[in-house]
This record gives structure tokens, sequence and C-alpha cells, in this order.
């Protein structure tokens, strides 16, 4: 059985929600991803922030991201999994949610982790990942 942990991405970057849109955009530069995780100071996930996020709210509301906090753009309610949870269970959630990239958390609800579309594609579950990919883009 295959597990999200056998399958995430482990020590994700992170912000705080203090940190500003342009330190998150720095981030996902370096990382070369489309998300980061806010977390408060005890690594509890408390919101995310994607590449679209910054797009959309730092153009259409003219934010400048040096001085605008995650905290404005971010999206509070996150859809999270266990490092425990069959990674068939985090296949369905994702689906279900239609969400692209999911938080992994420990006992102790820190983040540990995270699993993108790209990390099923490469688990037990690559043959079911089209199905994801349809039920997020419709």
């Amino acid at each position: 059985m295959c597990l999200a942990k056998d399958v995430m991405t482990s020590n994700p970057s992170t912000c705080r929600a203090d940190h500003t849109v342009y330190d998150a955009v720095r981030i996902m530069n370096r990382e070369d991803c489309g998300v980061v995780p806010i977390v408060d100071e005890l690594d509890h996930c408390i919101g995310i922030i994607t590449d679209r996020d910054i797009c959309l709210g730092t153009v259409l509301e003219h934010l400048d991201p040096e001085d605008t906090p995650v905290s404005e753009l971010m999206s509070p309610q996150v859809i999270t999994c266990k490092e425990t949870d069959n990674i068939e269970t985090v296949l369905e959630i994702m689906e279900r949610e239609q969400i692209r990239r999911i938080p992994v958390l420990n006992e102790e609800e820190a983040i540990t982790g995270i699993i993108s579309e790209g990390d099923l594609a490469k688990s037990e579950v690559k043959a079911k990942v089209s199905e994801l990919v349809e039920a997020v883009v419709s």
C-alpha cells in the first residue's frame, strides 16, 4: 500500500502570513513551483498562495508585491491530507476538490510535504492521474 509520505515532495519551502508576495515569488522561482504553503509558528498550514493568486491579485488590484503580505492574497481554506493517507484516498480528495496540489501534514498537523499531479504521475496511481487532470480542468 502506497501512502502520501511515499510520494510527496518533502519539506516544501513555506512563508509566514506576514511575508511579502515578493518573498513567495522568490520561493516559486527558486523551487520551480507554482504554490507556496503559508504556515504559522508551529508549521501548521494556515493558507496557500499560487502563482495565479499572485498574478490576478497584484495586477487586478494594483498591489505592490514588495509591500503586500501574502495573507492578503492567500487562500485560507486549505485542503490537506495526512502522511499516512493511502495515495488512492489522496487522489480521490484532489479529484473531488479539483485541486492540483495538496499539502501533507504529520500527526501534529505540521506540514511535512506536498503532493502534486506530477508526484502522482510517478506513483502507483499514475493510470488514474488523467482522471484527476480532467476533473480539475473541467
